[in-house]
């Protein structure tokens, strides 16, 4: 059973696997070495801040990564919030430390997501759930809910970030951690782990009275996936889950020679399908395109402040939903689900029977409440 996945409007999706001959990053070299060993004598750790503002796609080309065990990396995300990407003609050796986590709440303020995560809620008696699929549920008198990570799928394709923890008020706001961020290293030869790489969500704020105890939901852990002929190393990889509730990640090894020994946290699976990139056009694809009629916006953002499709309040319930599907067996099972800005997601189901396995479409018709909300859809096959 594989499941594709639509988030916030855009199409995306799992695909089957594929064995090539040899594990090829991709990498054109174009960004040169990514290698801080003459920082290894400094004598004390170092933190190295990537501002991923000049690589829009996430993706970075390198010949070789080399990250010692005094060094951690850590990212400023880019304006479309991508996912890390590592393409390494040669060996990724990491003994320090490579970081995408989430924030922690602050205060009433949700933690921003990791790079390719969603942030989390805010806190108050007009709290906010966490953003992205599994964001935790806001609460105005106990606990906000813990982000989730109940996406995705095993082969980490798409690359998603976690979501993230719902705002709380257990008698002050408090904001909902971030949700770990997500990375992708790929090496045409080897990785080897043996420091950490982390993807944690952030924490929730917690009682600022230090009564030991958080009333904003944790963040979900982000995903992690490595690819390469060879793996090895006795390091720890992490999407842990935050403080109060936030959920583990997922983690994918793709390699023909599994030697790791190290440890993981979360949702793991080792296997051999070296599609690192998908293609664009080639793979299923989900896309909402007109709500009650009204065409959603052709670059959707599924940001509530500058909506991707206004409906008239004057639009009775229940509101048709369109969604255009590429490369999907017809006939396949489609969820489309909305996420109120306030209130628990509703959710509704029906077909694409409509149209080719190139272009088809479905129509489902589902009860929206009023406001702004989120809107994604899912579809499963057994093709």
């Amino acid at each position: 059973m594989k499941k594709i996945i639509g988030l916030l409007l855009l199409g995306i999706a799992s695909l089957p696997a594929v064995c090539l001959a040899q594990v090829n990053s991709g990498s054109t070299g174009s960004d040169g070495a990514l290698d801080f060993s003459s920082l290894t004598n400094l004598g004390y750790s170092t933190n190295i801040v990537i501002n991923m503002a000049d690589h829009p796609t996430g993706i970075y080309q390198y010949t070789y990564v080399n990250i010692p065990n005094n060094v951690t990396v850590t990212f400023i995300p880019n304006v479309n919030n991508t996912p890390v990407v590592w393409l390494a003609n040669g060996n990724v050796v990491i003994n320090g430390t490579v970081d995408v986590s989430g924030q922690d709440g602050s205060g009433s303020q949700g933690g921003l997501g990791g790079p390719g995560g969603w942030s989390g809620g805010i806190g108050g008696v007009q709290g906010t759930d966490g953003k992205g699929p599994g964001g935790g549920a806001a609460s105005t008198n106990v606990d906000g809910g813990g982000g989730q990570y109940n996406y995705g799928n095993a082969f980490v394709i798409p690359l998603l970030g976690g979501s993230g923890g719902g705002g709380g008020n257990f008698g002050w706001a408090e904001g909902g951690g971030g949700g770990g961020g997500a990375i992708l290293i790929a090496s045409s030869t080897n990785i080897m782990l043996n420091g950490y790489v982390n993807a944690n969500g952030g924490r929730g704020m917690g009682d600022p009275y230090g009564a030991g105890r958080y009333a904003g939901g944790g963040g979900s852990g982000g995903a992690v996936r490595l690819v390469a002929s060879q793996i090895s190393g006795s390091g720890w990889v992490n999407p842990n889950g935050g403080a109060n509730a936030g959920g583990a990640g997922r983690i994918r090894f793709d390699t023909y020679e599994n030697d790791y020994s190290g440890g993981t946290h979360g949702t793991f699976t080792v296997g051999s399908q070296f599609v690192i990139i998908p293609t664009s056009g080639q793979l299923p694809q989900l896309t909402v395109t007109s709500v009650g009629g009204v065409s959603v916006s052709a670059s959707p953002t599924g940001v509530l402040t500058t909506p991707d499709a206004v409906v008239s309040a004057q639009q009775n319930n229940p509101i048709p939903i369109v969604v255009s599907c590429a490369n999907l067996p017809l006939n396949s099972l489609i969820s489309v689900t909305v996420t109120p800005a306030n209130g628990s997601p509703v959710s509704a189901t029906g077909y694409n029977s409509t149209g080719t396995l190139a272009s088809s479409t479905a129509t489902i018709s589902i009860v929206i409440p009023r406001g702004g909300g989120l809107i994604y859809a899912t579809a499963t096959t057994s093709h």
